[in-house]
């Protein structure tokens, strides 16, 4: 069973988390959302709490295992925030199972594989020599320079939190990552979505979210200067002015905006 978080009361929001990381990286958003929204981070497979099939792991996987969530939560649908990876599972979540998807927002998401090899490369390292071939200067590589010459608590365990993992479950995801390709699939996209990307990301690069913005229907693009890969921790306030000015943009007249 997939490990995950359940808060707060009210619409549900669904946070899927990075490549390496948790649900514990969502922990500004699920401080935040809490007090108007019912909110659920969880741990992709391989990672956290949940479970460790033997790879390799695919999208569809990963896609399932979200579906079983929310049909385990007995939950229709949901606004689904996801950063990298997960906001790769949020787009193949709305392109496959629209009716579970109200809207989505997507931070420093790939579209699909720049380079397929380098994640098959990191893939065999980890199961060959353990975490430590994944987690040399992710510091530098997760955020801003800004951000990481004075990181917070929450930027030194979510790296720290990356050693602990389990080899087979992150080098499995690895192997999902590196045979992503959803560009035939956006357009077929009809929920909101809001793609956003830092600037200073030094992990995906910046032509993602334009990809998005430019072949999903309607979709918006907002992208942040000085802001890195996990920009959720970054810039906390600010992203959660995006997440309230997307709900209420694309909200009918029965959706209620977060405080």
């Amino acid at each position: 069973m997939t490990a995950f978080t359940d808060e707060g009361t009210g619409e549900p929001v669904l946070l899927s988390a990075s490549l390496g990381t948790t649900g514990a990286m969502w922990a500004p958003q699920r401080t935040r959302l809490r007090a108007g929204r019912r909110v659920i981070a969880y741990d992709h497979r391989g990672h956290g709490e949940s479970p460790v099939p033997p790879g390799p792991y695919d999208l569809t996987g990963l896609v399932r295992d979200a579906v079983t969530l929310l049909d385990t939560l007995r939950i229709e649908s949901a606004d689904v925030v996801g950063v990298s990876l997960g906001g790769t599972v949020g787009l193949a979540l709305a392109a496959d199972h629209p009716e579970r998807v109200r809207s989505l927002v997507t931070v420093n998401a790939p579209a699909f594989a720049d380079d397929p090899e380098f994640w098959r490369r990191r893939a065999a390292a980890v199961r060959e020599q353990g975490m430590t071939a994944a987690t040399s200067g992710l510091l530098g590589r997760w955020y801003a320079p800004a951000a990481a010459q004075e990181p917070t608590a929450l930027m030194k365990d979510t790296v720290d939190g990356v050693g602990r993992l389990a080899p087979e479950g992150y080098a499995a995801c690895c192997e999902a990552v590196a045979g992503i390709d959803l560009r035939d699939r956006l357009a077929g996209i009809r929920c909101p979505v809001l793609a956003v990307n830092g600037l200073a990301d030094a992990v995906v690069p910046a032509h993602h979210a334009r990809t998005i913005a430019d072949t999903v229907p309607d979709a918006r693009h907002v992208a942040l200067p000085g802001a890195g890969h996990l920009l959720t921790q970054e810039i906390p306030d600010r992203f959660h002015a995006l997440l309230t000015e997307h709900w209420t943009t694309t909200a009918g007249a029965d959706r209620k905006a977060t405080p």
